[in-house]
């Protein structure tokens, strides 16, 4: 069916003529199309609407359209057959937009498809709050002396080194940075956690990502050190922009390290940052996304809906469901490494879970996080390590893609979500729709000191959002993925770039 904004004007000058259409499922179909009107072309699936406003319409233009070009550009050319039709007059200039389905990729957002998600990776690199994600103090920076005081905390003769990072995960073979530790008066450097004299290192993969640190000292931790270490802490952190790791064998002689920065570090949760950059807020880059689910946001793992559908049983009437069914001595194994957890939390293997606080049924699935590792884990390692197909089988049905545990979904390290706007970390910002997002910038305000950083950042934010809201896509959320979007909501969000 034909439809038109209005009714067309006589004369063949005004209409495309189309006579004796026989296209695919066109069956001598005569139409006339008004010039300069909004035409639809709406019916049911093969009724052949393609086949009239691509492989006739759009197919006879191009035909003609090559037809008045020279007969040497004509060579350069596929030729194209004329439809099988009996006439078409008054055919102006086609042009052919085809609406494809969408190809994005599934880390995509729209947030990232927008572009929007890396003004705010601006924004909060540039303007936001660090908090300790432990304890959610203002991060402080720390001192030459504080970092001393950590170092000399370790046990009389631990053996450290005092490293300079220089290059900390990036690309190419870095013999600027080598030969710069050289000039410096080093002689050992650590390139990916080994250590080489500088006459011995390899030549490095230019197309590989490397870390590298000059060691600065090493040293046995005992009385009369304090100066030197304090010396070597200074030059380290000269060299490394404020930056020092040091590392120290532990009582099993196993290599340790921690990192200290005088430019963020909580002093309460000693816990250093390295400097807040936008790449922490990418969860598609290693420094930022979050090192449980890669910065997807979920994982495939068990479903603790499925796993414990009812809090009515007990451990012993088969409350937890992929146990039902094992045999009595699989269940006796797990019973004894159950009994302490419950029996220290009054509880036994008969209670019912109903009988048990919140607390206690999130420790006993999720684990108390020191000896006892929780029923999920449990569940995980047996899934690791099974070799019986009817067993595996059984277990992939109480699995599904559910929200990473570490990073709550917010696809992003501790971190990334430390770091506020108005006491709004990243993650809040893209739960929220554009419209409430718009909202919530064009109220922001910033020191005078901040407004050159500010204002272009906020400008151009609140400019993308009114746009898309003008398009009518303002009702989605800055976190939604791409691939659930519907082939014109992409096209939509896809304007704002």
């Amino acid at each position: 069916m034909l439809s038109a904004a209005s009714e067309p004007r006589e004369g063949l000058d005004d209409v495309i003529q189309i006579r004796g259409a026989r296209v695919h499922n066109l069956q001598n179909l005569d139409v006339d199309i008004p010039h300069d009107r909004l035409v639809v072309i709406t019916g049911p699936s093969g009724s052949g609407k393609s086949s009239l406003a691509f492989d006739t319409l759009y197919a006879e233009g191009q035909r003609q359209y090559m037809e008045s070009l020279s007969a040497y550009a004509r060579q350069f050319l596929n030729q194209m057959e004329r439809p099988d039709v009996d006439l078409i007059e008054g055919l102006q200039p086609t042009l052919c937009i085809d609406q494809r389905p969408a190809n994005v990729n599934p880390r995509s957002t729209v947030a990232t498809v927008t572009e929007i998600y890396d003004y705010l990776r601006l924004l909060m690199a540039r303007l936001g709050e660090v908090v300790c994600y432990q304890c959610g103090r203002p991060i402080e920076q720390q001192t030459v002396e504080q970092i001393q005081e950590r170092l000399l905390e370790l046990p009389e003769g631990t053996k450290a080194m005092i490293l300079a990072p220089l290059v900390r995960g990036r690309r190419g073979q870095h013999q600027d940075v080598l030969a710069a530790i050289r000039k410096a008066g080093y002689v050992r450097v650590r390139i990916d956690d080994r250590v080489y004299d500088l006459d011995q290192v390899p030549e490095l993969e230019p197309r590989k990502s490397h870390s590298i640190e000059a060691v600065v000292d090493r040293v046995v931790i005992r009385e009369g050190s304090r100066a030197r270490i304090a010396e070597s802490i200074d030059a380290a952190l000269h060299h490394a922009d404020g930056l020092v790791i040091v590392c120290y064998l532990d009582e099993e002689d196993e290599w340790r390290e921690e990192l200290f920065s005088t430019l963020y570090a909580c002093v309460h949760c000693n816990l250093s940052y390295e400097e807040i950059e936008p790449r922490t807020f990418s969860f598609n880059s290693p420094y930022g996304a979050c090192p449980e689910c890669d910065g997807l946001g979920k994982l495939e793992q068990f479903d603790v809906e499925l796993v414990l559908p009812s809090r009515e049983h007990s451990l012993a009437a088969g409350a937890v469901q992929p146990w039902q069914g094992l045999t009595k001595a699989a269940l006796g194994k797990i019973q004894r490494e159950l009994e302490p957890f419950l029996e220290a939390r009054g509880s036994a293997w008969d209670t019912p879970l109903v009988e048990l606080t919140d607390q206690v049924v999130e420790q006993l699935l999720w684990g108390d996080g020191k000896k006892f590792a929780g029923i999920l884990m449990m569940l995980e390692k047996e899934y690791a390590t099974t070799t019986k197909a009817a067993r595996l089988e059984l277990l992939e049905r109480y699995r599904a893609q559910t929200p990473c545990n570490a990073c709550g979904g917010a696809r992003l390290c501790q971190v990334a979500c430390s770091v506020r706007v108005s006491d709004a970390n990243i993650h809040d910002l893209v739960r929220m729709t554009m419209s409430e997002a718009r909202e919530f910038f064009e109220s922001l305000e910033f020191h005078e000191d901040d407004a050159p950083i500010a204002d272009p950042l906020l400008s151009e934010l609140v400019n993308r959002l009114r746009f898309l809201e003008k398009v009518g896509v303002g009702y989605l959320t800055l976190d939604r993925s791409a691939e659930t979007l519907s082939g014109g909501e992409l096209q939509r969000v896809r304007l704002a770039t």
